[in-house]
């Protein structure tokens, strides 16, 4: 018997053909494997009852990083197509241009190094010993050096490397069959690294130069670089995913000087670790953390401190440190011989991760001592990805993205439903923690996290990326009879006016092509509830949608929501009182104006310590003539209001540092009166909903209003009080009693909310949710009510799951 089996899923780049080349022998059967687009085509020869077992076994297991979706059987006649017969055994061969247009391919991403390419990285015996970019079928590079699909060594930036004799023995048969990134000491890109030498000015081109570049290459640069970071230097270092700079978070002056060459003030740096081990000794690390960081994704992982040995300008007044493991061979060289190193990446705060070498040197040569690259070419840039593990009020653990990138783009979402047939969906996001999506069929693929597009190199990169992706995806090709592009309704959003020219140049592509193209706008905290719909498969909910600002269909800004959602629609239920605030953009940098116009509004005096008096008479100037002052409901100001009154934090010098602050002063004043509270080692209710603790001072103070059918709750008489009470009152105290304010008021308005729908299921999102003492109160204080509360794990509850969410509804 002969068969055509085809398997869908990310079954290229992970070893899957060699997998199945083995699986096909020992079942004795003749044949071939080929990529063909973005999934696995196999003909296979011999006993219809060994195809079957052959097939199940498919079904059931795979090599590690694949994602087995469907396997397809149909037999064939002998003459369809040509027989194989006079092929002995199963052969790998070379892969197939043509493509599935009904199918939306899925592709790995990069891998993090395998345990046994580490073990070999660290044998003396193995010919790879020290060969920093080691790698096999199993890891290494994937989605960063991906020219187009299908994937193969000539489709890749591998190409301008010719193998060894031992690499292209290993090329067919082992561990390294067909694995497309194989190299060697001998024939792979090799690491070199530059520093400005000593030496005295020298003749270059018959002009004098100030210095000169001393160089090393393989282990020679490694060891250099290890004695520059010694010896309290900063490095440059090429990594996967882009460039990273790297220094030792012991020393506080190098700490700083980095600081001045990113231009990033305070917020806090993550930290790679050489073993689990290490991170255990100062970090609290539960199972579901430990899995993670072990994971081939190698995210940074946000961990609850134990202790903080590090110079106190690396993680400052963070309650946790990103922590995570080396990704490749060059990291775990370096963190051998120290533990523990900064790494961040390699670029000025705001702008995008550099992969080009000759704009890195132009950037940072002449700041840092030292530049450890390869010849490997990146194509796209991927940050490390940003994890946060939380538990629920039963105590399980699950995963949250702060950011979505490495290890983890380009992998889908895939959907319970599938899309409208025949249509491809191209949403553009919001301007902040922008990333685009495109979907079809029954998946969802996001771009990764880009970054905030104010700054013309994340709009140039956005562009790009959408390029790059539409062809590796080949979404010019898939069947489909209609586009439809989905933009915020900001109409100052730079993601909006992108997305309405795409709009127009589509339209002029597609006409010859006899296809339709539409273009949706989806008000932006709608499409933040839409993205946890999307992950849960859901229709309708009430969604609560907390975030810093987003443009309402009145024109004013929003980001305190309760939503009626029913499909791709929404009723605006509840949202609190709105405030006027005095120049928005300054307001997001400075809590003191927010905190200003809150408390004006409530009719409560202003500090004279807030402002100056000059900067007093101008707000209040322009509040009284409503000039630039404009309503604004956005939780994000509200947590920055609430900061500055209670001396927590009055400026951030990144997004939302005054919020975490005041998180952090909750959660400390939980630990104090808890005995050491903590979100793993307690799950008790009663510590986390106040019935222990009984901080419900402000229960009774909020004022609930109803204006044209929306609740409208104020919390004037709740800033009174702090006002009043901070000198008496403990500031910790005060903060916690604020976010359970903030958790009752939300359990009761959906209470009232679904008396009206009839609706029992609720999505949290938004980047306030980001605050996981607020989404724990929330969630506890809901169920115990009968509620079914959902929120993002996917992708993240800040703006970048935005674009996925306006997929989700523009599809409903």
């Amino acid at each position: 018997m002969k068969a055509l089996i085809r398997v869908t899923g990310a079954v290229q780049g992970v070893g899957y053909r060699p997998y199945v080349a083995e699986l096909a022998n020992k079942y004795e059967l003749s044949g071939e494997v080929k990529n063909l687009g973005g999934i696995a085509q196999i003909i296979a020869e011999g006993d219809e009852e060994k195809i079957s077992s052959f097939v199940n076994e498919l079904k059931n297991s795979s090599p590690s990083g694949s994602i087995v979706l469907h396997v397809s059987l149909d037999y064939l006649k002998s003459s369809e197509p040509e027989s194989l017969s006079r092929h002995s055994g199963f052969r790998i061969v070379g892969s197939s241009g043509e493509f599935d247009e009904t199918y939306l391919p899925v592709f790995p991403p990069d891998i993090g190094i395998c345990p046994d390419c580490m073990k070999e990285l660290l044998d003396k015996k193995d010919r790879r010993y020290r060969y920093p970019l080691i790698s096999c079928a199993s890891c290494g590079p994937r989605f960063t050096i991906l020219k187009e699909l299908p994937y193969d060594r000539e489709t890749t930036t591998m190409d301008v490397f010719s193998m060894c004799n031992e690499c292209s023995l290993e090329y067919g048969e082992g561990r390294r069959r067909h694995a497309q990134t194989i190299s060697c000491h001998k024939c792979g890109p090799q690491v070199i690294l530059q520093e400005k030498s000593n030496a005295s000015k020298v003749k270059c081109n018959e002009h004098e130069c100030e210095e000169n570049i001393e160089t090393r290459e393989g282990d020679e640069a490694i060891i250099r670089a290890i004695e520059i970071l010694q010896n309290g230097g900063i490095i440059g270092l090429k990594g996967i995913g882009g460039y990273q700079l790297v220094a030792s978070p012991y020393n506080f002056e190098t700490v700083q000087r980095l600081r001045e060459i990113k231009g990033r003030e305070q917020k806090p740096f993550a930290i790679m670790f050489d073993d689990l081990s290490d991170i255990a000794k100062i970090c609290n690390v539960s199972e579901m953390e430990k899995d993670y960081l072990l994971s081939s994704a190698r995210p940074i992982v946000l961990l609850d401190k134990k202790e903080d040995p590090f110079a106190e300008n690396v993680c400052g007044y963070s309650r946790q440190i990103g922590a995570f493991l080396p990704s490749t061979g060059v990291h775990k060289l370096i963190t051998k011989v120290f533990k523990e190193l900064i790494v961040t990446s390699g670029n000025i705060s705001g702008e995008p991760m550099i992969i080009s070498d000759e704009e890195f040197n132009l950037k940072f040569f002449d700041k840092i001592d030292g530049v450890l690259f390869n010849e490997r070419e990146i194509l796209r840039p991927l940050d490390d990805s940003v994890i946060q593990i939380i538990k629920n009020c039963k105590g399980k653990e699950s995963p949250r993205f702060v950011r979505r990138a490495r290890g983890y783009v380009p992998l889908p979402l895939f959907l319970e439903k599938t899309l409208k047939e025949n249509a491809i969906y191209e949403a553009f996001g919001a301007d902040l923690k922008n990333a685009f999506a495109i979907g079809f069929g029954d998946k969802i693929i996001q771009s990764q996290f880009f970054g905030d597009m104010e700054d013309y190199s994340i709009l140039k990169l956005q562009k790009k990326e959408l390029s790059d992706f539409e062809r590796i995806f080949k979404t010019a090709n898939l069947k489909a009879d209609r586009k439809i592009i989905i933009a915020d309704l900001h109409p100052g959003y730079h993601s909006t006016a992108i997305a309405k020219d795409y709009t127009k140049e589509s339209e002029e592509i597609l006409a010859d092509k006899h296809q339709d193209i539409e273009f949706k706008q989806i008000q932006h905290h709608h499409a933040h509830i839409g993205s946890v719909m999307a992950e849960h498969g859901l229709k309708d909910c009430i969604g609560v949608a907390f975030d810093g600002t987003g443009f309402g269909t009145d024109k004013t800004i929003w980001g305190s929501e309760f939503l009626i959602c029913r499909g791709g629609e929404f009723e605006r239920a509840a949202h609190f009182k709105p405030v006027r605030i005095v120049g928005q953009d300054e307001a997001m940098k400075n809590a003191r104006v927010s905190a200003a116009c809150y408390l004006y509004d409530a009719g409560l005096d202003i500090p004279a310590k807030m402002l100056k008096d000059s900067e007093l008479q101008l707000l209040k100037s322009a509040l009284e003539n409503n000039i630039n002052a404009h309503p604004n409901s956005g939780m994000g100001r509200l947590f920055d209001a609430v900061s500055c009154i209670l001396g927590v934090c009055d400026y951030n010098s990144y997004e939302g540092e005054c919020a975490i602050r005041l998180q952090n002063a909750a959660e400390e004043y939980l630990d104090k009166v808890s005995g050491n509270y903590s979100f793993y080692d307690k799950t008790s209710e009663d510590i986390l909903c106040g019935e222990y603790i009984e901080e419900r001072i402000f229960s009774d103070m909020v004022v609930l209003n109803e204006k044209d059918g929306r609740l409208i709750p104020d919390i004037s008489r709740v800033l009174e009080y702090m006002v009043c009470n901070l000198a008496s009152e403990n500031t910790g105290r005060l903060a916690y009693a604020f976010h359970y304010a903030l958790a009752e008021i939300t359990k009761d308005l959906c209470i009232r909310i679904s008396e009206k729908c009839g609706i029992r299921d609720i999505c949290l999102s938004g980047g306030v949710f980001t605050n996981r003492l607020l989404l724990g109160l929330c969630e506890r204080l809901l169920v115990k009510e009968g509620f079914v509360v959902y929120y993002n794990r996917v992708f993240p509850t800040n703006d970048q799951g935005i674009s996925v969410g306006q997929i989700y509804l523009a599809d409903l």
